[in-house]
């Protein structure tokens, strides 16, 4: 129970990652707030049905003004935040360079807003990246200069913040196998060949699982890495390595 009395704002929640995180969260005692552009509502009533403390507040993760209202609400109920996660990522239908620039400035946008909310108490922020902040792969320059831009700012927030105890860390995940990887993989000419050359290229053999970033993610929320800010967490099964 190492979130215990802890407000926790997890984005991008309705699967994946974030579902993974949020349930983590709350079965480590945080009082979770999903939020989703999604309705997750039936995702957070879960939570709750397991004894847990959680809320779905729908907002578009990367829309100023739906941000700066969700944190208002968590505030009004809850008096802070403890723990933000930065998973959300853009709609996929957009270009690769605006699925880049908009993933960037979503998470600041939650950054800053939620940094607000937890100056008088410190706190925790968690940038969940890719293994492609460390490494290049073919067409995903776009991507990869975006994802390094985030550590750089994540860097820059750690070292401005660290004086009201607010540490900021990025987390980087290889391939992961969400349900969102498992319906992009499901349409190419040949799957189980693509699933095989990705498990191949890490030194496990084998691709993450969501629960296993979920738990990269609780111990950088939580008092366990507490001497640890504008650090990068790298889990992708040794991928980086070769």
């Amino acid at each position: 129970m190492r979130l215990t009395g802890k407000v926790a704002v997890v984005t991008g929640v309705k699967s994946g990652i974030g579902l993974a995180t949020a349930g983590r969260f709350a079965a480590e005692g945080a009082a979770v707030v999903l939020t989703d552009r999604e309705d997750a509502s039936a995702e957070a009533r879960m939570l709750v049905e397991s004894g847990a403390t959680a809320v779905f507040i729908r907002a578009d993760p990367f829309d100023a003004a739906q941000v700066a209202e969700l944190v208002g609400q968590v505030q009004s109920e809850f008096g802070r935040i403890d723990v933000l996660v930065n998973n959300a990522i853009p709609n996929t239908a957009i270009s690769a360079d605006g699925l880049a620039r908009v993933g960037l400035s979503g998470a600041l946008l939650w950054t800053k807003a939620a940094i607000l909310a937890m100056s008088s108490g410190g706190g925790a922020i968690v940038n969940v990246s890719s293994e492609l902040t460390l490494v290049g792969s073919p067409n995903t320059e776009a991507v990869s200069r975006t994802r390094a831009m985030l550590l750089d700012a994540t860097r820059s927030l750690a070292a401005e913040h660290a004086g009201h105890r607010i540490r900021v860390n990025s987390l980087c995940p290889g391939v992961i196998a969400t349900q969102r990887f498992e319906e992009s993989v499901a349409v190419v000419p040949d799957p189980a060949a693509l699933r095989k050359t990705l498990e191949d290229r890490t030194l496990l053999g084998r691709l993450g699982r969501p629960e296993e970033v979920a738990a990269a993610c609780t111990y950088l929320a939580s008092g366990d890495s507490s001497y640890m800010t504008g650090s990068v967490l790298i889990l992708d099964g040794g991928w980086s390595t070769l």
